[in-house]
């Protein structure tokens, strides 16, 4: 029939524009709303560490073995599976040590092994002095190295936050301590003027004044940035990032500051050095000994040079700077 032959060539064309039409729907929803497995983070991404390496790590590592940083860790709410001896020497974090696996002095790539971590984070002196551990640990996993030799909260702690993806956190933390600081500084400034800050250790045959790095120097010199004698200053402005010089006795009176703050253990050969130190002339005649003004500190709370030790000595020195 004639109407049979005019309809067949609409209906073949109506369906044609239908299968144009939906297969242009398709293509619009698939380009608006790719597929769950299209938008995930890839699992890996090249990092470069402190000893200029191109390191493939996992976007968001979870089973992390801190050859050091672990409070750094900590401080960010990540908990590492392991931790060399250094980060159970912080009294500040006992608690949240606990359950976290001895790695070993030197690391044992046995126990790293076991732990089977995705991420090693460890000190570019590991590599130094246990080469052929590392060596050996870099088979079993990633190993991301930090130097010491850099700004502890704004370098080390910010490097390790990126590793973690808790760059936003560190920022936080950051904040918040420099708040606390700035708040610190006026207080201790207000109470000592001119006067002058140092920190020593006595050990049995060394002497050794601390700079701007560990053993409270950076939470002193940076932190609450204490006007040091003009022997130490100097010793810092030849490295920012120094830990540490030893002298003698003779140079003492010239490092020494209006305060000391002293580090000596309180019993064995090093006290026994202290004693002898305390009897001398040199000692009985520097300022802050006649005025009282000699801090002695805990060795073991004042040990680390990590971002929790430094915060919390600093409220603890700030005490003592302002006897309040």
């Amino acid at each position: 029939m004639v109407v049979n032959k005019i309809r067949l060539p609409f209906i073949a064309l109506a369906v044609v524009m239908s299968l144009l039409l939906a297969a242009c729907g398709s293509s619009g929803k698939n380009s608006a709303s790719p597929s769950p497995e299209a938008s995930k983070l890839p699992a890996t991404r090249t990092v470069v560490d402190d000893l200029k390496r191109e390191v493939v790590i996992p976007t968001s590592p979870k089973r992390i073995v801190a050859g050091e940083f672990a409070q750094e860790l900590l401080a960010l709410g990540v908990t590492p599976i392991g931790s060399g001896e250094n980060g159970f020497k912080v009294v500040f974090t006992e608690a949240q040590m606990k359950g976290v696996e001895r790695i070993g002095d030197p690391p044992s790539p046995e126990k790293i092994l076991e732990l089977k971590p995705d991420l090693v984070i460890a000190s570019t002196v590991f590599l130094d002095i246990y080469k052929t551990q590392m060596e050996n640990i870099a088979k079993i996993a990633p190993v991301y190295y930090i130097s010491f030799d850099q700004d502890p909260i704004n370098d080390i702690f910010s490097k390790v936050a990126d590793l973690v993806g808790k760059q936003q956190e560190a920022r936080d933390w950051i904040a918040s301590y420099n708040k606390e600081t700035t708040a610190a500084r006026e207080q201790v400034k207000t109470a000592l003027g001119n006067q002058t800050v140092s920190i020593f250790r006595v050990e049995k045959g060394r002497l050794r004044i601390y700079l701007n790095r560990n053993f409270a120097g950076y939470m002193l010199n940076t932190g609450l940035q204490v006007k040091a004698p003009d022997a130490v200053a100097a010793e810092i402005a030849k490295n920012k990032n120094g830990s540490a010089i030893a002298i003698s006795m003779e140079q003492l009176p010239q490092f020494a500051g209006d305060h000391l703050f002293l580090i000596v253990r309180g019993e064995g050969a090093d006290k026994t050095a202290y004693d002898e130190i305390a009897q001398s002339a040199f000692w009985k005649n520097l300022p802050a000994v006649k005025n009282g003004n000699v801090h002695l500190l805990d060795t073991d709370k004042y040990y680390g040079s990590d971002v929790v030790t430094i915060r919390e000595t600093m409220k603890e020195a700030v005490r003592m700077l302002t006897g309040k």
